[in-house]
């Protein structure tokens, strides 16, 4: 009888790996199924009201190097938002979700005001 190098350690971990992963990849896989696509996560736009109403709301901003970007959000009846402090040419921030019908504004908060004074 010969002495290998591997002994029957190494080929009851090898059997074992073989049939983990062989194992899995043929009984959870199906060709003909998609996987869902992930949900649509919230995300966030900031810059300065240039038009609003009860269903919309149009937000630009500039950004140095950059062209001027604006989004337009439809606002629904859940959508969180002080009406008394969003105004035209007020600075915004709002946190949205894109869907396929567009992007829906889930809450628009104001932006303090800055004033800046000329140093002397």
């Amino acid at each position: 009888m010969t002495k290998t190098r591997f002994g029957v350690g190494f080929v009851v971990v090898a059997l074992f790996c073989g049939a983990v992963f062989g194992g899995a990849q043929s009984s959870t896989s199906d060709p003909t199924s998609q996987p869902a696509p992930p949900p649509a996560h919230a995300q966030f736009f900031a810059g300065v009201v240039v038009e609003l109403d009860e269903n919309h709301i149009k937000v630009t901003r500039t950004l140095v190097g950059r062209p001027t970007e604006s989004h337009s959000f439809a606002i629904s009846a859940t959508t969180k938002m002080n009406k008394a402090a969003i105004k035209l040419h007020n600075r915004v921030t709002v946190r949205y979700k894109r869907l396929p019908e567009g992007d829906v504004a889930l809450e628009i908060q104001p932006r303090p005001i800055i004033v800046r004074t000329p140093k002397s």
